[in-house]
């Protein structure tokens, strides 16, 4: 269970944005990190040793009374990290098999990625490395032979996420037959192959070298365990050849207890990449552990030792210094390791023997082969790049690049996102690097900081662009670069000379944030005006179609608010065992006026607001109450009130003779019928006048204003209780509506007469009046506080509203999207004609139209068009949104920390083809057809349970039973009795809100020749 932890001595804080701290944590064996994050201090888990998978989990953090504590549980504090999720979705046969070779980071982001996105067929990984993937820079910083520290992840983890494990060594591929050919004789094939296959080290070609012992190159375990047991118990003389990143580190893990010299061609170390005065700076720091340097040296050959000449013994340089040598490593570069693709004469290598590959990593002109890691040469887009090919030997591209390939593989329509190159080396101190300098290279750079004390931050330039960031000391200002070069807002090469400090640029939402590596719009992370401004011009239904088609199944579409379309996303958001609650959006649906205490919180009267109601014991026993009224049993005993209603709706439309009506004004008008036959056997008489007075039209401006309020609750909450301030805000967005002249709400009718025989039935005095006999939903509620005090004479009052209230919008749009969408494919309105027209009740009964609810559920391909229609034009238009509890939650790979905002909006959640197939964005009422087959039922019950129709989990709507039967007993009195012929509204024209309707449709009903 989750709960407070004090930091131990942490009294006050006083980092700046970026900056951190580690502290121990009081009662546990635990540290946290500490980190100043837009002005909000955020605390996560251990600092984990840099390369790392793993994120690190963020906690709640609370400062009282000159203390900070964190709140979480226990064990997830000490854990510290946490691993990425694995989720295998198994619904849907996957046909595509996946080959990763190669065992670096590369391959294991591919397979993390694919298993994170839900990717379900088989995985099998190729290596022959002889251990599972490890952190290979590791070797290098710290010459570490334990695999157990090495490995990025252990057995078990490869078995539960489903990957096979193949231990050989590739040694051709067939492209055609799609086939990869081992050593041992293995064939496997594939339908998409990844090769990240890294490198092979370079040798000398020069006399010595290639004959003498105790040589050494540094790719893999196997050379460290050399060239450990070389060394032995220290004393050596070790000549380091090769001056830029391998051998510097070799020369820093080496240099206690041993006798460093490092030989470099270049005039400072590491000047190729990040240029003399940098290399200098750095070269200091390494001589002060005391290794030697020979720059802008040549090495002429390799002697060997006088006593054991099978070994190396000297190193002759070119200008005749000779170096005494136990041992060499060599770090003088690699090559791409394709050797098993240069006699295939499919492949094109490029000149230093890697493959050319686009965005995605997709190797050009081999169809479903990807190339990452150092093999692959791609098109560079970071700043100063301009999609120069490049190809880069760093950890952290070939990981990312992994992952891009996974999305890739996943979601093929997805566009793969830019990111930014960061290494890290261990160089005396510790060097952190973000850009690129080797695309169209640099001309100039500006120095930052105080390099004497070993601080300091380089930024290469060209022209006013800075390219890259190299920096040591500062590693919130190397952060904060990332950030920027991936924003495209790094500052110019002017700024920085004139002393501007990278870490006050930019709102840190966007960079410091517990969100800030979900994607989505820019201006989504620093305000909800983004998103309210889309609410208030209608745009919510767009959002919902393209959010997620553009940057994938996690969208920030708001400082603290995240969408989802994912399986993964619904059923952990909306699970009532999880403890999402509603989030603060509904403070702008709710009915009643709050109280606030002097913490500031709000505080509901008890009255029943079921949409709005923030109390889950108080909501669970209103819904166990009502539950066996709203019952469909109990709800059939209307029928014969909405049979009339269709009845005299069908009277009506026949007498208009073709005549073009509104089709949202006309299922308006028989819903309000039917809720008012229903609920209080009462008429407003909308069919008679065949008009509904605008009410729908003007309780659907409502939601405009509903909708943009719900964006920000703090100006909701003030508005309670300030009207000033609600009017100057309604202003300020354009969300101002006045009623029209004349207009008559029927809410007034219906609190009057139902407030009236409420009154009536509760006297406890006898009066001298007729008995009320009507049988309708309210007699039924009158009963229902009769029998069950607990069911409040408030709550009694309120629900009789409420049935009308909730109802008519949402049940107007349900019947008008099936009656739009029906009608405007002709083969559907066909067929769902034939399959209603034989139920249609005969003359002699009462209703010549209505066919009974019992035979509507019956008929499966009106039902699927009804439902199919509900998918694609959902009540809803925004993201019906929660609130992360208390342990926070992790999703897609991604920890979201308590208190965040996330949803999924019905209009993306379902399009999402892995959930309705690959014509999801299509109208196809047989995709809800059960076939027979094992494999489609299946199909069914995952779309069945991934609908956000009628609401999420525990919080669906309570009239839901209600609407079902209107709907259905409409669409088959209205198709059965017409040919309907529509003409739907241009894309662009629907306004979608909160709530949302499809608006705009003409409809003509031509009498049905039967």
């Amino acid at each position: 269970m989750a709960q407070e932890y004090k930091l131990k001595g942490v009294t006050s804080l006083d980092l700046k944005p970026g900056e951190k701290k580690e502290v121990e944590v009081e009662g546990l064996d635990a540290k946290v990190l500490l980190l100043n994050a837009g002005g909000t201090v955020q605390a996560t888990g251990d600092v984990e040793d840099a390369p790392a998978l793993d994120a690190l989990t963020v906690f709640k953090t609370t400062e009282r009374d000159g203390a900070f504590y964190i709140t979480g549980e226990a064990a997830t504090i000490k854990a510290g990290s946490r691993k990425p999720n694995k989720r295998i979705v198994t619904a849907g046969a996957n046909t595509d098999k996946v080959i990763v070779v190669g065992g670096g980071s590369g391959a294991l982001g591919v397979i993390e990625g694919l298993r994170e996105k839900g990717f379900s067929g088989p995985v099998t990984l190729i290596s022959s490395e002889g251990y599972l993937p490890i952190d290979r820079p590791k070797l290098s910083k710290a010459l570490l032979t334990d695999l157990a520290k090495l490995q990025w992840r252990d057995q078990e983890w490869f078995k539960s996420g489903s990957v096979e494990i193949v231990e050989d060594e590739v040694t051709g591929v067939d492209f055609s037959s799609k086939t990869v050919s081992t050593k041992s004789g293995g064939k496997f094939a594939y339908t998409k192959l990844v090769l990240s296959t890294g490198g092979t080290p370079r040798l000398l070609q020069l006399p010595g070298f290639k004959v003498l012992g105790n040589i050494f190159t540094l790719r893999n375990v196997h050379d460290v365990k050399k060239i450990v047991a070389a060394i032995g118990e220290k004393g050596k003389k070790i000549v380091v050849i090769g001056s830029s990143f391998i051998g510097m580190e070799i020369a820093g893990a080496t240099a206690a207890g041993n006798d460093v010299t490092v030989v470099g061609m270049e005039k400072a170390p590491l000047e190729r990449v990040l240029g003399e005065k940098v290399g200098n700076i750095i070269k200091k720091g390494i001589e002060s552990k005391g290794v030697k340097f020979y720059m802008s040296a040549g090495v002429e050959k390799a002697e060997p030792s006088a006593s054991d000449p099978a070994k190396v013994g000297f190193v002759h340089l070119k200008d005749g210094t000779k170096l005494e040598a136990d041992l060499v490593i060599l770090g003088v570069g690699v090559a791409p390791a394709t050797e098993y693709l240069k006699d295939n004469s499919v492949v094109r290598l490029e000149q230093d023997g890697s493959l050319k590959t686009d965005e995605s990593f997709s190797v050009i002109g081999l169809k479903d082969v990807y190339a990452v890691g150092d093999i692959a040469t791609y098109p560079y887009h970071g700043p100063g790049g301009d999609g120069k090919y490049v190809r880069i030997e760093h950890w952290n591209v070939a990981q990312n690049a992994g992952r891009t390939v996974a999305s890739h593989i996943v979601s093929p329509g997805i566009k793969a996102e830019f990111f930014t190159p960061v290494f890290w080396s261990a160089l005396g101190a510790q060097l952190r690097y973000c850009g690129n300098t080797m695309a169209n290279g640099w001309d100039d750079l500006v120095l930052q900081g105080k390099p004497d004390e070993g601080k300091w931050a380089a930024y290469y330039t060209k022209g006013e662009t800075v390219v890259a960031m190299a920096s040591m000391g500062m590693d919130p200002a190397m952060a904060q670069s990332a950030q920027l070069m991936q924003l495209g807002r790094m500052p110019s090469k002017k700024q920085l000379q004139d002393g501007l400090d990278v870490l006050s640029v930019g709102p840190p939402q966007l960079f410091f944030h517990p969100l800030a590596r979900v994607p989505g719009p820019r201006l989504a992370a620093l305000s909800n005006i983004w998103h309210a401004y889309h609410a208030r011009n209608g745009l919510m239904l767009r959002l919902g179609r393209t959010l997620h088609a553009k940057y994938g199944p996690v969208v920030r579409v708001g400082p603290n608010e995240v969408w989802f379309d994912s399986r993964e996303g619904f059923k952990a958001i909306y699970n009532t065992a999880n403890g999402f609650e509603k989030s603060d959006f509904y403070l702008a649906t709710s009915l009643n006026k709050p109280t606030i205490d002097w913490r500031l919180n709000l505080h509901f009267p008890d009255t029943l607001d079921f949409l709005s109601e923030f109390d889950m014991k108080r909501y669970r026993l209103q819904r166990r109450l009502i539950g066996p009224v709203y019952q469909t049993s109990n709800l059939k005993r209307f029928e014969p009130a909405v049979d009339a209603v269709i009845e005299q709706a069908i009277h009506e439309l026949r007498a208009l003779d073709g005549a073009e009506v509104d089709l949202k004004e006309w299922m308006h008008i028989i819903v309000v019928e039917c809720l008012g036959a229903v609920v209080l056997s009462w008429s407003p008489g909308y069919i008679k006048n065949r008009s509904d007075g605008g009410t729908s039209t003007q309780g659907y401006t409502g939601w405009k204003r509903k909708s943009v309020f719900g964006l920000f609750p703090t100006v909701t909450a003030a508005a309670f209780f300030s009207k000033t301030i609600s009017r100057t805000f309604s202003n300020i967005w354009g969300i101002t509506f006045s009623t029209p002249k004349g207009f008559k709400p029927f809410f007034t009718p219906v609190y009057q007469k139902s407030s009236k025989r409420i009154a009536a039935a509760l006297r406890t005095a006898p009066k001298l009046h007729r008995a009320d006999d009507r049988k309708d939903l309210l007699a039924d509620l009158i009963q229902l506080h009769k029998d069950k005090p607990a069911f409040t004479e408030t709550y009694l009052r309120r629900l009789a509203v409420t049935n009308f209230g909730a109802g008519h919008e949402t049940m107007c749009a349900a019947l008008t999207a099936a009656m739009a969408m029906i009608a405007s494919h002709p083969a559907v309105q066909r067929h769902v004609a034939d399959e209603v027209t034989p139920l249609t009740r005969s003359h002699a009964r009462a209703s010549q139209n209505s066919i009974p609810y019992d035979d509507i559920q019956k008929l499966k391909y009106t039902q699927a068009s009804i439902k199919e229609s509900q998918r694609l034009h959902p009540v809803i238009g925004m993201s019906l949104s929660r609130r992360v509890p208390l342990a926070g939650v992790s999703l897609h790979g991604i920890y979201f920390p308590p208190g965040t905002t996330v949803g999924c909006n019905p209009v993306s959640l379902h399009r999402n083809r892995a959930i309705f197939g690959d014509d999801a964005d299509a109208f196809v009422p047989e995709r809800w057809l059960n076939r027979g087959t094992q494999e489609d039922e299946e199909r069914r019950r995952v779309m069945e349970r991934c609908n956000l129709t009628w609401g999420g989990g525990g919080r669906a709507c309570p009239g839901r039973h209600l609407a079902e039967m209107v709907v259905g007993k409409v669409v088959g009195a209205l198709v059965g009795g017409f040919e309907v012929r529509v003409e739907m509204p241009r894309e662009e024209e629907g306004r979608g809100y909160f709530v949302a309707m499809l608006t705009g449709v003409r409809a003509r009903f031509l009498l049905r020749n039967r």
